[in-house]
């Protein structure tokens, strides 16, 4: 123990705890890592394979999160315990052996340079994304004169219905999550998943009715999942959005949404074939 006199101490400041922001605070590097990790639990594969580093998420070829290559090793190819060459190759026989298209989740800038690697291979981009994060508000104004707000802990009928997401149903029940369904005279007009996981929260499957859109139920449905995971203990947030969805991009900065990271999925199109 250290002890000193009060008279000898010329200047002093209380030092506080910073505030665990969304996004903030850990190197960047790691703060990917983490938001990578939250997907890949919450959204669980069938199968996985290792090569090193390299988590090989295999299921039934509907989602492309859970069948496509993770990497989580250090940059900048995420330390597979091949040569990278060879590596690439037998990620390719796995999933063909599969039935399954190869596909990698390659989050950037973090692992830009495999990015480039596999682009220099021919594997083209399926999709791109943005990796959106925010703090969950102390206030969620959850009032609707027309619309009514439904959650349970399981996808009804009506939720698997209208985004005919019944394909995903079993990689759904995998993790723990809370379904919301908005309702018009009985009728189910978006819907959304939200799964906690510590202080972090992540929503998917969010799908707004397109006679409905317009109509601000985007921004109540994502506040009644909001709602949901702070109930749970969640203080934060985080959604994958296609960087094409310019109105999605749009509705969720509107709502304090701040960019994290991107990302692709590179996939091998087997031309020989």
């Amino acid at each position: 123990m250290i002890s000193f006199s009060e008279d000898e101490i010329a200047i002093w400041r209380e030092i506080k705890p910073l505030p665990d922001r969304a996004g903030m605070g850990a190197p960047f590097s790691l703060r990917i890592q983490e938001l990578e990790h939250l997907s890949d639990l919450t959204w669980p594969a069938d199968e996985i394979e290792e090569i090193g580093k390299w988590r090989l998420r295999i299921s039934d070829g509907f989602t492309m999160r859970a069948n496509s290559v993770l990497p989580i090793g250090a940059a900048p190819f995420g330390e597979p315990n091949l040569d990278i060459e060879k590596a690439v190759d037998e990620v390719v026989k796995i999933y063909q052996a599969k039935g399954l298209t190869p596909t990698f989740t390659l989050p950037l800038p973090l692992y830009e340079e495999l990015d480039n690697y596999l682009a220099g291979l021919g594997w083209k981009v399926k999709i791109g994304a943005e990796y959106l994060v925010n703090d969950i508000p102390d206030n969620l104004d959850l009032e609707s004169a027309d619309f009514q707000i439904v959650i349970t802990s399981e996808p009804t009928p009506e939720w698997l219905d209208l985004q005919s997401d019944h394909p995903l149903e079993r990689i759904m029940r995998n993790y723990p999550a809370h379904y919301a369904e908005i309702k018009f005279d009985n009728q189910t007009v978006a819907i959304g998943r939200i799964a906690i996981f510590g202080k972090w929260s992540l929503a998917t499957r969010v799908y707004v009715n397109p006679e409905f859109r317009g109509k601000g139920i985007g921004a109540l449905l994502m506040r009644a999942l909001m709602a949901a995971a702070k109930g749970e203990g969640a203080t934060k947030i985080g959604l994958q959005v296609d960087s094409e969805n310019g109105a999605g991009l749009a509705l969720y900065k509107s709502m304090g949404f701040r960019f994290h990271h991107s990302y692709n999925y590179r996939v091998f199109l087997d031309e020989s074939k």
